[in-house]
């Protein structure tokens, strides 16, 4: 049984919509997927709206958070209830900053010469869940830079000209609001962590999964991050963290996956 239980859409910044990656899980053979979507949980309704029988799409989100020292943070929720309202309240807080940032990075490229505006960017993304990988698009459609990565190295990455930090949630709270949703919380990529300092407290703060298996994990990794969830009393998990073509890393749906007694243990934590 194939299961992926990180996948992105277009509506946060994924390349295939809801239906298209539906599409493409079935042709892959996958029996199981998570939509987990960063920030927001409207591609769920669309992809279970698709999905034929004999395969399960799993309500699912990313969350966006920082460690106390300031390190991206992302907590993957499988199983959530997506009209939670506490986790939507959440969602719109975050959603609402990341426009804010989206027009502060504008304001710098401005400062530097580089003329585009809010609908340049929304041509690329919903406008609730617009990034950083949205003004990279734009960027490279107006001939700036010659590749999306040149954008980030030379433009809008961490310690460039033109970079915004972005408002992110506690991870203790990103765990919390995925419990009250009635969902299963993961630490998503501990490789690229500096440390897993953070841990302890997301454990103690109901953490129950960790993802084992990711793009960004080699062998050696994956068997530590093993290691790691045994000693944690967490459960495995892992998947592609898809974006689709042209998208993120470019590594597609299915190419990472997990073993089916993995998924039965996690769900048995719902």
């Amino acid at each position: 049984m194939c299961v992926d239980l990180h996948v992105h859409t277009t509506e946060s910044d994924g390349t295939w919509t809801p239906q298209e990656v539906v599409r493409e899980a079935v042709q892959r053979g996958l029996k199981a997927i998570a939509i987990t979507d960063h920030d927001t949980t409207a591609g769920i309704h669309a992809a279970q709206e698709q999905a034929p029988t004999g395969l399960t799409v799993i309500p699912g989100i990313e969350v966006n958070a920082a460690a106390p020292d300031g390190a991206d943070i992302h907590i993957l929720g499988l199983w959530i209830d997506p009209l939670n309202a506490a986790l939507q309240e959440q969602l719109n807080t975050l959603r609402e900053s990341r426009l804010e940032r989206t027009e502060k990075i504008l304001s710098l490229l401005g400062q530097l010469g580089i003329s585009l505006t809010v609908d340049d960017v929304l041509k690329y993304a919903r406008e609730d869940v617009v990034s950083r990988s949205h003004i990279a698009s734009a960027l490279l459609e107006k001939g700036v830079v010659a590749s999306k990565a040149e954008a980030f190295q030379r433009l809008i990455g961490e310690g460039c000209p033109a970079y915004v930090p972005r408002y992110k949630v506690e991870p203790a709270r990103a765990v919390d609001l995925i419990l009250q949703a009635g969902g299963v919380p993961v630490l998503a990529h501990p490789g690229l962590l500096n440390n897993l300092d953070v841990l302890p407290l997301l454990v103690d703060a109901g953490l129950v999964g960790l993802e084992v298996i990711h793009p960004s994990h080699n062998e050696d990794q994956t068997r530590y991050y093993l290691t790691v969830a045994h000693q944690y009393g967490l459960l495995p998990s892992g998947g592609s963290d898809c974006h689709g073509p042209g998208g993120k890393d470019q590594v597609y749906l299915g190419s990472y996956t997990i073993p089916e007694e993995w998924l039965h243990k996690l769900a048995a934590r719902r």
